[in-house]
């Protein structure tokens, strides 16, 4: 009774993987059709003819599911592709991947890795079914790739962004990719901005192009056009350097350039480094700097900046707390009459002053920045908070707009905090929500639907105490929590079901 009466598994005759008799039927057509895409990818040297089913009939008339099985795993390693470096085989979307790591093994073919043992397939035999075979494997034979490998180079260099490509592929890409170039070109300031790159064309003695000296003089192109780090003098492509400055730190004292009654406490983003470097002769300053963010432009980018940035201020001044909102920020006055350098002075000035002083440290931030630096921000045990030296003046500018009115009302639905005008809007939803959670709960958990304080304590200033109506509200966001009946913290309702996942009745204790 050992044998099943039918076999465990079919071999995909393309790839090679097992499937149900049933499986192997809806698998066959999809993955042919994979089959033909990645086919068609390849260099023409190197596809290969559509592989065939293979059928073999036993003498009862039946098929012999192993021998068929073995064909199929025949007929699947013969789709794969032989590595140029070390002859091992892949399936051609694996191929590419492989060879990025693989150093080759000189003209001995690969050492590394198991070669297959006797019983494992060569070029035209194959194991039984029930082996399990990896997807790859490395080939006896001391120079496999020398009868597969086809005519003409292996690759293709682009001369703009150095990646290689097949001989058919590069005439698709390097269109694409000089168009790509020119918009990332345009978008860079003007003295940043390079020559257009133009394509190498080397013909060897025999009066065809040499590949390899072609490959070379691509590589040394495209590697001309990477822009160099002001900082650490790394070079990267223009899309990716802004992503590198954000992290690169210039080395030496790189605030010390800044303002000392700005930067002493220290800031955030572009604004925490130096001042932008200032005109070096070039035809010109390299940027223009935003007077509301602060951030370098080119000139003509900056007219398209500022007026969205003007609206993405605004919004974010509408978020914070009236005591913390500013005047507008208004663009410097006597433009005309300035050289472009002592436009930008005034411009980095005029955004700074838009940055918000932290309570505990005194460092500024932007408004958005600000909740976020505050989670982590512990207040220090003197009053006013010292960052870096020289700090006592952002300390001065704190204490004014924050304690005019208090940042935040608490829920008396779910204890959160929000603005004043936030509160009114947010408490309706909250309250609809809490209905529907409490709807959820078996009926002896359901609480009464919870009321607004009315807590108006009028203070010494004739105004609403709003201390005293923030402490009414939290206490009674704490009465719609659910006590867990193990442990017996409370949660919200709909956090009880996950809590209690974990939490385990204690036993009771023997008498």
């Amino acid at each position: 009774m050992r044998d099943t009466p039918g076999p465990k598994f079919v071999l995909c005759y393309i790839c090679g993987q097992k499937f149900g008799e049933a499986s192997v039927k809806i698998h066959e057509p999809q993955c042919l059709e994979k089959w033909k895409i990645e086919n068609s990818k390849l260099p023409k040297g190197q596809r290969r003819p559509l592989p065939k089913k293979p059928e073999i009939l036993q003498s009862g008339g039946k098929y012999d599911i192993d021998a068929m099985n073995e064909a199929a795993w025949k007929s699947a390693q013969d789709q794969l592709i032989p590595c140029d470096g070390c002859g091992r085989r892949f399936a051609p979307d694996r191929l590419p991947v492989h060879q990025r790591s693989c150093k080759g093994a000189g003209k001995g073919g690969s050492t590394s890795g198991p070669k297959p043992t006797g019983s494992e397939p060569k070029s035209g035999q194959a194991s039984g079914p029930g082996v399990k075979r990896e997807g790859t494997f490395t080939s006896d034979n001391p120079h496999p790739p020398k009868a597969i490998v086809p005519p003409g180079p292996k690759f293709v260099l682009c001369y703009i962004c150095g990646r290689k490509f097949g001989t058919k592929s590069i005439d698709f890409h390097e269109p694409q990719c000089l168009e790509k170039w020119k918009l990332e070109n345009d978008k860079l300031p003007k003295s940043q901005r390079r020559p257009l790159p133009k394509k190498p064309e080397i013909v060897g003695g025999s009066g065809q192009y040499d590949i390899d000296a072609m490959n070379e003089a691509a590589w040394k192109s495209s590697q001309a056009q990477l822009i160099p780090c002001e900082n650490c003098g790394r070079t990267f492509a223009s899309d990716r350097l802004a992503v590198h400055q954000r992290a690169c730190k210039p080395k030496g004292g790189s605030g010390a350039k800044s303002s000392s009654e700005s930067d002493g406490p220290g800031m955030v983003n572009h604004l925490s480094g130096p001042k932008p470097p200032k005109d070096t002769g070039k035809g010109g300053p390299k940027t223009v700097i935003c007077y509301i963010c602060g951030r370098e432009f080119g000139s003509k980018s900056i007219p398209i900046h500022e007026p969205q940035c003007m609206e993405k201020w605004k919004i974010e001044n509408d978020k914070l707390p009236k005591g913390q909102r500013r005047p507008a920020p208004k663009k410097p006055e006597g433009i005309a009459t300035m050289s472009r350098e002592q436009m930008n002075d005034m411009a980095w000035e005029n955004a700074k002053a838009q940055l918000l002083p932290c309570d505990n440290c005194g460092r500024r931030f932007a408004p958005d920045r600000l909740p976020v630096h505050q989670k982590s921000c512990k207040p220090k045990g003197g009053t006013g908070g010292g960052g870096s030296g020289g700090g006592a003046e952002p300390v001065k500018e704190t204490k004014a707009p924050v304690i005019k009115r208090p940042p935040t009302m608490i829920c008396y639905i779910c204890g959160r905090e929000f603005g004043t005008k936030s509160i009114d809007i947010h408490e309706p939803q909250c309250l609809e929500k809490w209905k529907i959670e409490n709807a959820k709960l078996p009926k002896g958990q359901r609480r009464p639907e919870p009321k607004k304080p009315e807590v108006r304590k009028i203070g010494a200033s004739g105004k609403y105490d709003v201390d005293a109506m923030n402490e009414a509200a939290y206490q009674s966001a704490m009465s719609n929590l659910v006590p867990c009946p193990n442990c017996g913290r409370t949660f919200n309702p709909d956090r009880l079901p996950v809590h209690l996942r974990s939490c385990k009745p204690k036993a009771p204790k023997d008498e």
